[in-house]
């Protein structure tokens, strides 16, 4: 009986060019069918990290002329993207310190105690309720979070900084869209992300100087402190500037200054509501070529569907679908070719 030939990769039959056409076909059709059925584990896996990513790529998209800035003085990537990941982390934290020694100050002052016996007097001495000190367990438990969430981000912004260009530059291959389409659609991305941005800061900008403004006319020591902290509350999604002008305003009726009371709180109310509402869809849909009413309602929308992080996100939502119809639009067109 005669042995078989063994096979090995020399004596294999060469295919013919159209089974190697149906090979090449064919293979890019099952490699994605792995993709997509990897990526409900991939995505159960990233899940707890999303919202620090996403905050990274945008904070990474608005950093980006910083980045280059550095770049032309370091002429070294990593250390321009770390040095720019310093600057905002350090931006941030002196933010931070300067409000906790105003707030140690004051409460050594005792203006936080007149707050403290106000609210006991309202509350009569009532007993310790044990639902309110699961939620505040539950709030200090968030807080925790949050500062998890925001030391995941700044490692995730270093990491986009270095490496986000070549992996928008590796997606943006994969997709079977012309180069120019390609551009057009990234380029919305990055003007919705950067018009958010400077909206947000217009509108710290704005209320500190109008806070600024009403605090030194109520008679508050330090306006201009008060109101640059007032200016970076905005940035808090939901409350806002309200963190800072309402117990002001609370602290000056404990004191019977009533009408003053009266004109901080209703001046920075509508100052505040005024500012959102208003000034900061018409500078965002300024840049963006849309209505500012939409831009006001993809906010909000934004808000209700992602949390905080739905300031930023519905506006750029909004501004990539209507990107993606206009090119639609444009490649339904006969000599779109």
């Amino acid at each position: 009986m005669t042995p078989s030939t063994p096979v090995t990769p020399s004596n294999l039959s060469p295919l013919d060019p159209a089974s190697r056409r149906d090979s090449r076909r064919v293979a890019p059709l099952v490699l994605g069918i792995a993709i997509v059925a990897l990526l409900p584990a991939a995505y159960r896996m990233a899940r707890p990290f999303l919202t620090a990513m996403v905050l990274a790529a945008i904070l990474a998209v608005a950093l980006d002329p910083l980045q280059k800035r550095a770049g032309r003085l370091v002429k070294r990537p990593l250390v321009a993207a770390l040095l720019t990941t310093l600057v905002a982390v350090g931006a941030v934290v002196t933010v931070v310190l300067l409000v906790g020694a105003a707030i140690n100050r004051e409460i050594r002052s005792g203006v936080f105690g007149d707050i403290v016996r106000a609210a006991e007097r309202l509350t009569g001495g009532a007993p310790i309720d044990r639902h309110a000190i699961e939620q505040a367990l539950a709030d200090l438990s968030q807080v925790a979070g949050s500062l998890f969430t925001g030391g995941l981000a700044v490692v995730f912004l270093y990491v986009a900084l270095v490496y986000g260009k070549g992996w928008v530059t590796q997606l943006a291959a994969m997709l079977p869209l012309d180069t120019s389409v390609t551009d057009r659609i990234l380029g919305t991305i990055r003007d919705a992300i950067v018009a958010n941005v400077d909206g947000i800061f217009a509108e710290s900008a704005v209320e500190a100087l109008l806070y600024g403004i009403v605090f030194w006319i109520a008679g508050i020591g330090l306006p201009v402190m008060w109101g640059a902290f007032a200016g970076f509350a905005s940035m808090i999604p939901l409350i806002g500037a309200a963190a800072v002008w309402l117990p002001v305003a609370v602290t000056m009726a404990i004191h019977g200054a009533y009408v003053k009371a009266a004109l901080v709180g209703v001046v920075c109310f509508a100052g505040q509501h005024a500012v959102a509402l208003l000034l900061v869809p018409r500078i965002v849909g300024t840049r963006l070529r849309q209505p500012p009413l939409l831009i006001a309602l993809s906010v909000l929308g934004g808000v209700s569907a992602f949390g905080a992080l739905g300031i930023l996100l519905g506006p750029v939502m909004v501004s990539v679908l209507a990107a993606l119809v206009r090119e639609f639009r444009i490649q339904l067109r006969p000599n779109s070719d």
